[in-house]
Parts: C-alpha cells; structure tokens; sequence
C-alpha cells in the first residue's frame, strides 16, 4: 500500500484542507476503493476536469487577444494527459495514491496521473472556493510559457510588453476613413503617448499592422514603456 501522508501533501501543492476526507479522496484510486470498499476520486475527476477547462480557457481568453480556434489548440494542449501527469511526476504526487494490492510504483500510468491532478482541483474546489481552486491550478501551469511566441499576433505580443511593467497602459483609437470604404485606421497610444498608426480593410487588422509598427522599434518602445 502506498504512503499516503497529508502532511507531505500538502505542502507539496501549498495548500492545507478543512476537509482531510476530501484530500483522501482525491487520491483514493478505483482500485483500491473495490478492495476496500471506499469511495473512489473518480466524481471529483469529473467535477475538477469541468473546472480546469474553465479555468484555463478564462485566462487565455483575458489573457490573449486570439480568435476561438487558436484558444481551443492551446487549451488542449495545457489539459493533455501528458502535461498533467508531467505535473504529478515532477512533483512525485503519484507515490502517495491510494492503489489496489496488485499495483506496482511502476504499474501507475499516465491517465491515473492526469485524474490525480483532476481530482486535485475538485477537491480544493470543494473544500474552499473557486479562487482557491485558480491559485492550484496557475502555480503548475503557466499559459505564457505554454504558448509559443510564433502563435500569438502582433497586438497580443504588445498587449504582453505592456503588461510586464507595472502601471503602464495600452490604448487603440480605431476608426473608419471617410472617403475610403471599408478601409480603418487604428492608432496605439501607450501611457497616453502616440506610438504609432496603420490602415487596413478590417479594425483588427488595422490593430495588429499598428502593433507591428511598434514592436519594430524595440528602442522607441522602451522609451514609451519607463
């Protein structure tokens, strides 16, 4: 039988429960819950599988200025099997569940891994909040990092320079041009100063195209940005 200690838990994903019932649970696997007769994590897998998705996709969509099919792609690839179970490794959570008296160390496999993370977050979802929930879920699981830079569009890299100093702000004036149908103009304006302007057939693109103009000067930027 595995060892199973709250204590050393606990502090390894930086969280204390109410409910220790509740941290058992999650890491009580089927196996083990047939022979004996318990409940297994499987209903918190579920309920931590609906809240991780939720989680991930709100901070990519308020995150990331990115059309719905590049943030499903990315989503996919932060809830993965793979990745998840990658967590638990790192973390080595897996010696710690509960399994039946035919499993070896070796024989826990990645899904097993990927429904411990799952059932973690319903867990902590249930024993405190939501917002404690996020915290869990965002100190394994970075969304910039996961992200490749060639993904994201020019507006959503500038969004991110902005956004790494502190106080600084990131404002687009887009508007139609009069006497040229369907063609906008946008201006990006960076702690209220005037960086740069571009024109295209659509008010996005005439965004990213302005974003691109500033992201060239990597010096002028700078400026803007103290």
């Amino acid at each position: 039988m595995t060892n199973f200690d709250e204590k050393k838990i606990e502090k390894i994903i930086h969280y204390g429960f109410k409910n220790r019932q509740l941290l058992k649970l999650a890491f009580t696997h089927s196996s083990f819950a047939n022979q004996n007769g318990t409940a297994s994590n499987e209903r918190l897998e579920f309920l931590g599988d609906s809240i991780l998705n939720f989680l991930i996709a709100e901070e990519l969509y308020n995150k990331f200025d990115v059309e719905e099919g590049k943030m499903s792609k990315w989503r996919a690839k932060m809830v993965n099997s793979d990745n998840l179970a990658n967590i638990i490794s790192t973390l080595k959570l897996d010696e710690f569940l509960l399994v039946g008296k035919s499993f070896g160390k070796n024989a826990i496999s990645q899904s097993m891994k990927e429904d411990l993370f799952e059932s973690l977050v319903g867990a902590i979802y249930l024993d405190s909040s939501m917002d404690k929930a996020k915290r869990f879920v965002f100190r394994f699981i970075n969304t910039t990092s996961s992200v490749k830079k060639r993904d994201l569009d020019f507006k959503t890299q500038l969004q991110e320079r902005v956004q790494q100093v502190k106080g600084s702000t990131l404002v687009y004036f887009t508007y139609a041009l009069p006497h040229e149908t369907g063609t906008y103009c946008a201006e990006v304006y960076i702690n209220d100063i005037f960086v740069a302007r571009s024109t295209a057939q659509s008010k996005k693109q005439a965004q990213i195209d302005c974003a691109k103009i500033a992201l060239s000067d990597e010096e002028k930027l700078i400026k803007f940005l103290k």
